[in-house]
């Protein structure tokens, strides 16, 4: 990957010194720090900053719903459960490194690097839930049932509808934007601008979840340059 510029870097610097890592969106002044030449890198910059803000949402929260299972009083109450709780207490570790600050001097590629293992992270939580699904194991054993039945007591099934929520309007209002931006290409900046054009419209036509997919990967790397 090769160096992260313009739009991307103004995007992680602002994240790391001016929203303070608050579920609160940035205020308008905070745009005002930054200039943009065109409405795709503006686009983007709202892009990251709200990326981040979903990200760093969702990691909390299922951070705190493992820091209540492990406070389960059928879980504290078991001695043989070492392995579950070893792997529960990894995430919640691993989600709080993941949403501290990130350092005052850090570089455009590090910058877009902390958001991907953020990423990452996530996708461990959705792991662990799969882990502990009964219904898709072959032979689910008590250690499985019981981590299942405290997950689901303390509100698994509830955060799973909330996180997919929030990720379908995250992305929904994207795309609304990105359809503005779109349509009001001129011929010639829609044919210096054809990647954008191609990709939304691949991405118009794909299912919810592939649009999340599309976005965290392919979108994300074709502006790395912004």
């Amino acid at each position: 990957m090769g160096r992260i510029s313009g739009c991307l870097l103004c995007t992680l610097v602002l994240i790391a010194s001016a929203i303070n890592y608050s579920n609160t969106a940035p205020a308008p002044a905070h745009e005002g720090m930054f200039k943009f030449e065109t409405e795709i890198e503006r686009t983007m910059f709202e892009f990251f900053v709200n990326l981040f803000k979903y990200l760093h949402a969702s990691l909390d929260k299922s951070r705190e719903l493992l820091e209540q299972v492990l406070k389960d009083e059928v879980i504290v109450q078991k001695n043989d459960l070492e392995k579950s709780k070893e792997l529960l207490m990894d995430y919640i570790v691993e989600a709080k490194e993941r949403v501290k600050p990130l350092p005052a001097d850090i570089s455009t590629v590090d910058g877009f690097l902390y958001i991907v293992t953020q990423i990452h992270t996530l996708n461990t939580f959705e792991d662990i839930v799969q882990r502990y699904n009964t219904t898709s194991l072959p032979k689910p054993t008590d250690e499985d049932i019981l981590i299942e039945a405290a997950l689901k007591r303390n509100g698994l099934d509830a955060l799973i509808s909330e996180l997919k929520n929030n990720k379908m309007v995250f992305f929904d209002e994207f795309l609304r934007k990105m359809g503005i931006y779109v349509k009001n290409l001129s011929e010639e900046d829609r044919i210096k601008n054809n990647k954008v054009v191609e990709w939304y419209q691949k991405y118009t036509d794909s299912t919810d979840e592939q649009k999340a997919n599309d976005v965290f990967t392919h979108f994300a790397q074709m502006f790395a340059r912004f």
